[in-house]
């Protein structure tokens, strides 16, 4: 064996991949992990396609997509680094081991990572929205328990109007 040889990390086969992704899928089904994915319009990605991260306490694990620059052909790999290295200040990223993953392997991690990823996002915005229209929500509900007589604020030239000259529910849905 040739000192490269030893230096290179172990790689896994298509069952123990299969074995992997299904763990994976599972649990951020669960959402036991998260995903965190790499946004490639902050690089020039010239070969890598997509790039997803989970990290377990000291480890991490990488799965990438790529495509040979000059053939064009897609690659998957799952890299296994052990992040504890990092964290102990030797600012080396140890790749403990990898496995090739099948295209389809692949794309059954993306579907779910992906989705995890758009409930997250949707989930933040939707707790942004709330926080941006709460002083609004509150006016609402102030005007809603107040006749409009008490509230000059919420007043307007239409408060003025007669009640018969405003839409009713009815006509407002068949608008």
């Amino acid at each position: 064996m040739s000192n490269s040889d030893q230096k290179a990390p172990p790689k896994g086969n298509s069952e123990k991949a299969e074995r992997y992704i299904n763990q994976l899928v599972e649990l951020i089904n669960q959402n036991k992990l998260q995903v965190f994915h790499t946004d490639l319009k902050r690089f020039d990605p010239g070969s890598l396609q997509d790039h997803y991260t989970v990290n377990l306490t000291d480890y991490q694990i990488e799965i990438s997509h790529s495509k040979h620059p000059n053939s064009g052909k897609a690659s998957y790999v799952m890299i296994f680094n052990n992040f504890k290295h990092l964290a102990q200040g030797s600012g080396e990223k140890v790749i403990l081991a990898y496995i090739y993953l099948a295209d389809a392997q692949f794309s059954k991690f993306k579907i779910v990572a992906d989705h995890q990823l758009e409930e997250k996002r949707r989930t933040e915005e939707e707790k942004r929205f709330k926080q941006a229209v709460a002083p609004i929500d509150s006016l609402l509900s102030q005007a809603s328990a107040q006749t409009p007589n008490n509230n000059p604020e919420l007043q307007t030239n239409e408060t003025s109007k007669s009640s018969d000259s405003y839409l009713s529910e009815q006509q407002i849905h068949q608008i």
